[in-house]
């Protein structure tokens, strides 16, 4: 499904060529433009059309010159505006709500002069506000003009270069690991938007937290018994025992009451995207994915969360100063509101793990003290890492099919909530304290600990991403008539579905299979991982070029054998994977049928790599000639055929 979109979207830019290029156009504008260019995450969307320029979708000259007249207009339309409000401008929002942004871009101006708009460009909360300062400030429109284009035509290219890169990298990896570059793209994208809306979120908060916790103060005077809540946890003279008790007995109120409303009351439009999504990811599932999300999953269980919370504990003890024990206090206190939601009836569609929210609120709040002591310019990149790492836990456990995205973010808000309620009391009753030194050698050990913990862990359990099929029983007779058209035909790649074709049905056990072909010179595919280096030699022969696998409905092949042909200098090779079909022979006996690919390996050089490319137009039955001794081999031909190759398949089956 995901692949079949991504197909769709490709297809549809190609005959849509002038849509696409005004799209490029309005984000290069809108990247530039003054106020809009602060809120679009314009860097992402040219890192996106570099990629599709790379995939054919759009053509690389016309996307370059829309994308550079796009920004010359952007950047002058800023200009224009700065030019005509003058000084008014700081008094217009958001430049009053954030004073320091002009007065970081006139400092910035008044120290490059007409250089900071060449400058400018390339730094992302500059950009928008640099051309802008320049009119208010009355820089030449000439010198202006000049600048901004000189800019403009070194900024696109720059910009849709990474992208561009990335394209390239996934033609080349099709070949084995396409899924796993376009899922670890897309999950790096994901977290990046939302690190970006969680970073804008704040930044629009700060200036109102002041006055916030001023109105609330307020209101638990007026509330005695509902304000120990906020007092508990804003007032940095109030005791925050009872506060944040009844806080944690609220929350496990609520989340039982969520409990009762999940099992009574079923909302197919919930169930329905989250089956929606659960399948577009099942679909780029691949097993170099499945083992690094297993090792994070694993750091989503309590143990890791408590061993780091216990060597915090322990660095603690051993460093006593007087706001330790206000951390001690409010460490000790984040796994109440978990256990407490232990005590909870689950029913079987279970709506959280307790277990999880532990591990999530002892590694939020280990964020929120540890930061601290961090000087204030890292804060942001440091909260920004966490709440990455938190997403990439919980983003790991869906992809395993532990959890739906609706428990997902349920773990996430409870934890979130309470972790928030805790971080904001440590950081107002801890006010008075100066932070110590920045505790990097704790931070080192802790990184050390969670890097560690899955490999000492491993395998860890997992559960498997595809369910289990049942075996279907069908007539030999059958299956030469009309069943081998139900397998698929191609194996999925993500720029093409039709580029792999499945030419190959074999019936017979898989040792024996392997036995005979080596009887006629095949070899077992030796993987090793030294091999890899040899991408990098031009003059490496091609019997030590590494032979990666391929991958199927998230497996990669259970078995791979080459033949080297000398003469031609390439290499003939079988992969074969399981089906669900077993063939009934006329003797009642059940033997698996197994789906495979025929093809050759030729070496090509592309970006410097030298590796083996799948060829796939060529006469299949001359290299399984020989096989005839043992195997009766039928030549099917399909009706519909829209990919590479001739649509011939051969079937094999003992005599």
């Amino acid at each position: 499904m995901f692949a079949d979109s991504l197909n769709q979207l490709l297809s549809w830019l190609q005959h849509h060529p002038l849509l696409a290029l005004l799209f490029v156009f309005l984000v290069a504008f809108s990247e530039s433009l003054l106020i809009i260019g602060l809120i679009l995450p314009g860097a992402a969307f040219m890192v996106g059309f570099g990629a599709l320029i790379a995939l054919g979708a759009l053509p690389a000259g016309p996307a370059i010159l829309v994308a550079i007249l796009g920004a010359i207009t952007g950047d002058s339309l800023s200009y224009w505006l700065g030019g005509h409000y003058k000084q008014t401008l700081k008094t217009r929002w958001p430049f009053s709500a954030y004073p320091g942004l002009i007065e970081r871009g006139e400092g910035f101006f008044h120290r490059h002069g007409g250089k900071s708009v060449m400058l400018g460009r390339f730094i992302g909360p500059l950009r928008p506000i640099v051309p802008a300062i320049a009119g208010m400030l009355g820089m030449p429109r000439s010198r202006f003009l000049l600048v901004n284009i000189v800019s403009a035509c070194l900024w696109a290219p720059l910009y849709l270069l990474p992208g561009y890169l990335f394209g390239l990298s996934v033609n080349l990896a099709s070949e084995f690991a396409g899924r796993f570059l376009l899922l670890l793209a897309l999950v790096a994208g994901v977290i990046w938007f939302v690190v970006f809306i969680l970073r804008q979120l704040f930044l629009w908060l700060v200036p109102y937290t002041d006055r916030l916790f001023y109105h609330l103060l307020l209101w638990s005077q007026r509330h005695p018994f509902a304000g120990e809540i906020p007092a508990a946890i804003v007032n940095p003279d109030h005791r925050e025992i009872r506060g944040l008790s009844l806080l944690a007995l609220l929350l496990v109120a609520s989340s039982g009451l969520l409990i009762f409303i999940h099992e009574a009351v079923h909302v197919p439009l919930f169930s329905n995207l989250d089956l929606l999504i659960q399948n577009a990811v099942l679909e780029l599932h691949n097993p170099p994915f499945e083992m690094l999300m297993s090792a994070l999953a694993r750091l989503a269980d309590p143990v890791p969360a408590l061993l780091s919370a216990g060597i915090t504990l322990l660095w603690l003890l051993l460093n006593q100063h007087r706001q330790h024990k206000l951390i001690i206090g409010h460490l000790l206190a984040a796994p109440v509101f978990p256990l407490l939601l232990m005590l909870l009836p689950i029913g079987p569609a279970r709506l959280f793990s307790p277990a999880v929210i532990l591990a999530l609120s002892l590694y939020g709040f280990l964020l929120i003290a540890l930061a601290r002591d961090i000087p204030a310019r890292w804060h942001m990149r440091f909260y920004a890492c966490g709440a990455s790492l938190i997403m990439l836990l919980m983003f790991a456990r869906f992809y395993l099919g532990q959890i739906t995205l609706f428990q997902l973010f349920t773990e996430l808000s409870l934890s979130v909530i309470w972790v928030s309620a805790l971080g904001i009391a440590y950081r107002r009753h801890a006010l008075t304290h100066k932070p110590e030194h920045p505790p990097y050698k704790l931070l080192f050990t802790l990184l050390l600990v969670l890097g560690l913990y899955p490999v000492a862990h491993w395998p860890p359990s997992k559960s498997p991403p595809v369910a289990a099929k049942q075996h279907v029983k069908m007539k030999k007779e059958d299956w030469l008539r009309r069943g081998w058209q139900t397998l698929d035909s191609y194996r999925h790649d993500l720029r093409d579905e039709h580029r792999f074709p499945m030419n190959l049905q074999w019936v017979d056990s898989l040792g024996h299979i392997q036995q005979q072909l080596d009887r006629q010179g095949w070899q077992l595919v030796k993987r090793k991982p030294g091999r890899y280096l040899n991408w990098l030699k031009s003059d490496a022969p091609i019997t030590q070029l590494p032979i990666p696998p391929h991958v199927h409905e998230g497996r990669y092949e259970t078995l791979a054998m080459v033949k080297y042909i000398k003469a031609e200098k390439r290499i003939l090779i079988i992969r074969l994977w399981p089906t669900a079909i077993q063939i009934k022979s006329a003797q009642n006996n059940d033997t698996p049928l197994w789906l495979g690919s025929l093809s050759w390996l030729e070496p090509v050089m592309h970006f410097g790599i030298r590796y083996l490319q799948t060829e796939r137009d060529f006469n299949l039955l001359p290299p399984l000639v020989m096989l005839r001794e043992h195997y009766h081999i039928t030549i099917k031909h399909r009706a519909q055929n829209t990919g590479n190759g001739d649509g011939t398949v051969l079937l094999l089956s003992k005599h």
